[in-house]
């Protein structure tokens, strides 16, 4: 068997290893050499560099904070300035009212009035332990008046039916926790028939809240 040179295997190149990554503490001291190596010239033009690239990212930091601030005071101003102009506007009348009955809560959509107002009703016959009660709901007509406008574009009256049994006692305090609930405006009717055999009350109320009326409905 023929013998190979013993340099032939010194001759064949090894197999190429991946470099072992080199850590920052490492990096930056050859950065620093380099650095070290410039001529004095070039070393305060490489701090010059340096200090207009950050100069720019802190000022576009700080901009960036400046221009929502301003967005936001300019959203905060326009709303002033909306209240300032529907305050001039708002009659005698309806300040005599925000006096006496309190601040007006502006209404919501047509949807969500009608779920708040059944759960303003379910709220206070459950407070007061009246069960079994019936709810019907529907639209009454438009509000026509002039002060409205100011709640809205337009408005529609959201009416409920209901029907419960109370005793003569709690009636009273059943009615009152209604017409002070914030999500209900009034009641604007009220039937009231006595059970002899069961001493309580049958009432039949007709609660009503304000809502927007709801994009296409045409006016009554």
């Amino acid at each position: 068997m023929t013998n190979l040179p013993a340099n032939l295997e010194s001759s064949i190149p090894a197999p190429v290893r991946a470099k072992k990554r080199r850590s920052f503490r490492n990096q930056a001291a050859d950065l620093r050499m380099r650095y070290d190596a410039l001529p004095r010239r070039q070393q305060w033009l490489v701090i010059a560099v340096l200090v207009v690239i950050a100069w720019f990212a802190i000022d576009e930091l700080l901009w960036s904070y400046a221009r929502g601030w301003a967005s936001e005071s300019e959203r905060i101003e326009a709303a002033l300035d909306r209240g300032a102009k529907r305050n001039s506007t708002v009659s005698a009348d309806l300040r005599r009212s925000v006096a006496t009955f309190g601040p007006v809560v502006p209404p919501g959509p047509a949807a969500v009035g009608r779920e708040e107002l059944a759960r303003a009703i379910d709220e206070v016959a459950r407070k007061h332990k009246v069960a079994g009660y019936s709810y019907e709901a529907r639209t009454g007509q438009r509000v026509k008046d002039n002060d409205a406008s100011l709640l809205g574009p337009s408005i529609d009256r959201l009416q409920a039916e209901v029907k419960f049994e109370t005793t003569a006692d709690e009636l009273p305090k059943f009615l009152a926790d209604l017409e002070s609930h914030p999500m209900i405006d009034g009641i604007t009717s009220l039937r009231l028939q006595k059970n002899d055999q069961n001493r309580k009350v049958t009432v039949q109320a007709t609660i009503e809240t304000w809502v927007i009326a709801a994009t296409g409905r045409s006016a009554r």
